[in-house]
């Protein structure tokens, strides 16, 4: 999505492993209502469609902050879950695109997650000033997504071994 040479699309990728089996993981994060519980950045959730039995169509509308003070407001469907290895979200409203969640298992039963978030800033003020303040929309979300690695590990009562967050 970045690579259009838009400065307010982005093509994030956090990396978290976590001395969980993949199990518990999976089913923190498939509840979505809970996550404000353990990840300091979301302010809040309010479910708006349950979704079916799988949670496919499941929707609820979020508010993040971030280390410097702007907040997201942004509407998330689930949209695919291949249990226990993979979720997919679109979002829309502040940011727009799709998130993808891929967890796997390591030879030593920790739980290896992949946050793959391409979105495009939707807002007028994001986008007149990303050509300039891009890196500090990168920072603050590296923040927020760190927060939420140590926060799920905490929530599980797991070791964060590894975290990494890279931009296109």
């Amino acid at each position: 999505m970045s690579g259009s040479g838009d400065s307010a699309a982005f093509a994030f990728v956090s990396r978290w492993e976590l001395s969980a089996p993949r199990q518990p993981v999976w089913d923190a994060l498939v509840d979505f209502n809970a996550w404000p519980v353990w990840w300091p950045g979301l302010e809040s959730v309010i479910e708006t469609i349950h979704g079916d039995a799988e949670g496919i169509g499941q929707k609820a509308t979020a508010v993040w902050r971030g280390p410097v003070g702007y907040s997201l407001k942004m509407a998330i469907e689930a949209v695919e879950r291949v249990h226990p290895d993979f979720l997919r979200g679109v979002a829309t409203g502040d940011v727009v695109g799709e998130g993808t969640w891929t967890l796997g298992t390591t030879g030593d039963d920790w739980t290896s997650i992949e946050f793959d978030w391409n979105v495009r800033a939707n807002r007028k003020w994001m986008e007149f000033l990303a050509p300039v303040a891009r890196p500090l929309f990168v920072s603050s979300h590296d923040h927020v997504m760190k927060e939420g690695a140590e926060g799920l590990a905490k929530h599980l009562s797991a070791d964060l071994r590894d975290f990494s967050a890279s931009v296109e």
